[in-house]
């Protein structure tokens, strides 16, 4: 696999590195109760460990001391079907999607070696599974896709992404939509970008009208132009070259967790054949994407 095809688990919020450490066998066994669970421990617990990104909206940030996002309603909803109290796990993405799997499921952080039940917002991927043997990916939900959000009055049109070789153009840094851009045109787009280091960073370039568009996951941008105080509109010009312009996001647990993983499964498919799903992306303004293979 080249360095381009691991582009698109940058937009799935990988960027602080961490240092490995070694840890005593006694505190390996005084955090240990604190790792990912079968089905059956965490019903006799009463609780289930979740984990969503920090500062990733429209999935999952803090507004205030409030938790919110799709990604933590879904994880309230595991609660409700399983008869369990939630706790999320929030964490910053790592460098790589592998990094998570591994901090957050199957191994824990270097501190307290705390790992999470379930993860959500993971890419359903083939060679993503294969790589992380003690991770198990399954049940998508929804349908990632790259999208602009503009400034309809500036940009009332959107054909190709030509028209940002002259008009600023805003974009999380290390993000696959940074990646593309950077290279689109044979570079000729580099004058024109506007890198934030946060998304939120990049949604406040893009307000403050230091930039005619802004590029993320077509969630981001419809919950963006959903909030904006600018004459918005969404587009998805074709975008040659990049690596992937779609991809299915599901959950992932323990390779010793499976039952849980079926359980938790069953949930997400009553969510979408309920029509539930459906109305809490659309209260945070964006479009239900069903998975293609659903």
């Amino acid at each position: 696999m080249n360095e381009n095809s691991e582009r698109p688990c940058l937009l799935w919020r990988h960027r602080v590195s961490l240092v490995s450490l070694f840890f005593f066998s006694g505190l390996l066994l005084q955090t240990s109760v604190l790792q990912a669970r079968p089905y059956d421990e965490v019903i006799a617990s009463g609780k289930l460990v979740v984990f969503v990104y920090e500062d990733y909206a429209p999935y999952s940030w803090y507004e205030g001391d409030e938790l919110r996002g799709i990604d933590v309603e879904i994880g309230r909803a595991f609660g409700e079907k399983l008869g369990v109290d939630i706790e999320f796990l929030v964490r910053g993405a790592d460098e790589n999607i592998d990094d998570d799997l591994r901090v957050n499921i199957w191994k824990g952080d270097l501190i307290h070696r705390k790992a999470a039940d379930v993860m959500l917002h993971v890419p359903v991927d083939k060679e993503v599974d294969i790589r992380n043997e003690l991770a198990v990916i399954t049940s998508p939900y929804f349908l990632e896709q790259m999208a602009v959000v503009v400034d309809s009055e500036e940009l009332p049109e959107l054909p190709t992404f030509a028209r940002f070789v002259y008009n600023p153009i805003a974009v999380e840094v290390d993000t696959a939509g940074d990646f593309f851009l950077s290279n689109a045109f044979g570079g000729r787009l580099h004058s024109s970008i506007r890198r934030g280091r946060t998304f939120a960073d990049a949604v406040e370039v893009f307000e403050s009208g230091e930039a005619s568009g802004l590029m993320g996951s077509r969630a981001q941008a419809e919950w963006v132009s959903d909030g904006s105080a600018r004459e918005t509109s969404i587009h998805q010009p074709p975008m040659p070259g990049i690596v992937r312009q779609s991809w299915p996001i599901g959950i992932a647990i323990k390779h010793d967790s499976r039952d849980l993983g079926y359980a938790l499964g069953d949930v997400i498919t009553e969510l979408i054949v309920s029509g539930r799903l459906e109305k809490i992306t659309e209260s945070y303004g964006v479009s239900y994407v069903k998975p293609e293979n659903l």
